[in-house]
């Protein structure tokens, strides 16, 4: 399932307005899919994958060293210690807007994440799959 047409042009305008857009929802719904095809110039990494995961956990200087903006990081939840590096990251270069595109599938701990390091910086938007 495709995110709705609806939601395309808030996630373009907050992607020009704001240094980091956070879109979360379930699994499997097409979060991941639409970001790409709107942002095809963002590069994309998924912490899916074990290897990147570990690294943003363990060495997020590193990881976002090999992975600078402007980037979609997907399922971030994976790496909650990413998001205190995600903050030094944007605010020394905090009008730069789209920097980081972040989704995530398990809403709690991807909220406190957020919440706790990117106050004021990330826009948040929720898919919710239509029943």
């Amino acid at each position: 399932m495709w995110i709705p047409p609806t939601l395309e042009p808030s996630l373009r305008q907050l992607a020009a307005t704001r240094p980091v857009v956070v879109l979360t929802g379930a699994r499997q719904t097409g979060k991941t899919s639409t970001l790409r095809r709107l942002f095809p110039d963002h590069d994309f990494v998924s912490l899916d994958l074990p290897s990147e995961a570990e690294q943003a956990e363990k060495e997020p200087a590193v990881f976002l060293q090999r992975h600078p903006p402007p980037v979609i990081l997907d399922e971030v939840q994976y790496a909650p210690a990413l998001f205190r590096h995600l903050k030094s990251v944007v605010d020394a270069q905090r009008d730069r807007a789209g920097q980081f595109l972040l989704t995530g599938s398990q809403k709690v701990t991807l909220m406190r994440g957020v919440s706790e390091s990117l106050a004021g910086r990330a826009a948040i938007l929720e898919w919710i799959e239509a029943k």
